[in-house]
């Protein structure tokens, strides 16, 4: 299946050979489910993004420097279309997996150092669980047909420097801890849906081949 899915060009006409029913058939299967993932994962994700902003953040001026202030932002990620169209597939997988491996640690303190704050909801984290649930499986799901990406996804993330500081969350000033708050969902968010973007477009050009 790696060979299949390894195609080098800026296009992949045909990952399938003419005929090979079981080929597409395999390749529908992997890309409709991660399609679903991603899915999944933004769904939850503007739910906690709406929850939080709905209880703590009205007419408050937390929106100001969110998206200034995501720790991925030094990955210069692309989100204009057509950037997107002219990425290889290669290429787009690594950026899927970079915002994944990149918001590990996030959702790992979301779940378990966070889960007794009270910003932290039942239904907020019910959400952040759903997302490491499925995040971890669309990981694996990528993983195994792109092994020869990981090694340089990694190095570019070192060499970007990504850090996550979720110290502010715990904070006992309340304004400092809801911005931080704020924040984390509005980036989340917003990454969620380019990982849709991303996944969706690499499905559609693989199955159909007209994206």
């Amino acid at each position: 299946m790696s060979n299949l899915l390894l195609c080098q060009g800026l296009l992949c006409p045909s990952l399938c050979p003419d005929g090979d029913d079981i080929c597409r058939t395999a390749l529908m299967d992997l890309f409709s489910h991660a399609a679903k993932l991603t899915s999944n994962i933004y769904n939850h994700s503007v739910q906690m993004f709406n929850e939080f902003d709905l209880q703590y953040a009205q007419d408050k001026p937390y929106y100001i420097n969110a998206s200034n202030d995501c720790h991925t932002n030094f990955l210069h990620i692309p989100q204009e279309r057509e950037h997107i169209q002219r990425m290889n597939n290669k290429g787009l997988i690594r950026w899927i997996l970079m915002l994944l491996y990149s918001w590990q640690k996030p959702l790992y303190q979301l779940v378990t150092e966070l889960r007794s704050v009270k910003e932290v909801s039942v239904t907020t984290l019910s959400s952040a669980r759903e997302n490491v649930k499925k995040a971890k499986e669309l990981q694996a799901l990528v993983e195994r047909p792109f092994s020869q990406v990981i090694s340089t996804v990694r190095k570019k993330l070192r060499m970007a420097r990504i850090y996550w500081y979720g110290r502010p969350l715990l904070s006992s000033n309340e304004n400092r801890r809801h911005s931080a708050f704020y924040r984390l969902f509005h980036c989340m968010r917003r990454d969620a849906h380019k990982l849709d973007t991303y996944t969706k477009f690499l499905a559609c050009r693989m199955i159909y081949n007209n994206c």
